[in-house]
């Protein structure tokens, strides 16, 4: 059984994200972002983007957006998204919280419930069963 209380982690740093859909101009926004946060805070700024961000986040966001896949399951594509995020935070991003650092994330938990829980309907199957 894992002990959650060692995961307990105190987190000093600043987390930002950017949310938006496809095209909405994130980019654009990030781009002019970033120099002003490093300006204005006196820790380092780091941007990172989900899905992917670290190592193995990046294989699982080419698994997850590989057009050959268009069969997958809705369900299996929210695990796997769940499982690049985790990842990602734990090599990542409470990593540099903790080292007060300013984290700048391109989208995070707020996709996934637009795409998946929205977009394929997945807390409306849930829940009307």
């Amino acid at each position: 059984m894992v002990d959650l209380r060692k995961e307990e982690m105190v987190v000093a740093g600043t987390f930002i994200t950017v949310e938006g859909p496809d095209g909405a101009g994130k980019t654009s926004v990030l781009t002019q972002l970033l120099p002003q946060l490093k300006q204005h805070f006196n820790q380092p700024v780091i941007l990172t983007r989900e899905p992917g961000g670290a190592k193995i986040s990046e294989k699982i966001r080419d698994v997850i957006l590989n057009p050959e896949f268009t069969e997958m399951d809705a369900r299996t594509e929210a695990l796997l998204y769940a499982a690049s995020r985790r990842q990602h935070l734990v090599e990542v991003i409470l990593p540099a919280l903790a080292r007060d650092e300013v984290v700048v994330c391109d989208r995070f938990v707020d996709s996934s419930v637009a795409y998946q829980g929205g977009g394929r309907q997945l807390v409306k199957k849930l829940f009307s069963r």
